[in-house]
């Protein structure tokens, strides 16, 4: 009977080790990205991506990179929200991650 119960306990564990995996994907939050040419650097953490205004967040990664980035380059810029999804009471998504893609530089 022991052995019977240990084997049960064995792969109940074997079976939540398993699902780990997809359970925490499935809860990771939606992060948008925006792709395009950078069209104005006016300074003061902001940057224009494809004539868009996009704040960049103050000390984050983004705000590191941004005076390495040139105008006419293309670059993806990660938000830490989707587009779109400000209210009335909260800011516009930020720009947290940028990147240079090799063939513009």
């Amino acid at each position: 009977m022991k052995l019977a119960k240990l084997s049960l306990v064995v792969g109940a564990f074997a079976l939540a080790i398993c699902l780990k995996p997809s359970v925490g994907w499935s809860t990771r939050p939606y992060s948008a990205m925006v792709t395009g040419q950078v069209t104005a650097l006016p300074g003061n953490g902001e940057i224009e991506i494809a004539k868009q205004l996009y704040h960049v967040r103050p000390s984050s990664a983004a705000a590191k990179a941004l005076s390495s980035i040139y105008i006419g380059e293309n670059v993806d810029a990660v938000l830490d929200a989707p587009t779109g999804s400000s209210t009335a009471g909260s800011t516009a998504p930020e720009v947290v991650i940028l990147t240079v893609h090799a063939a513009s530089s």
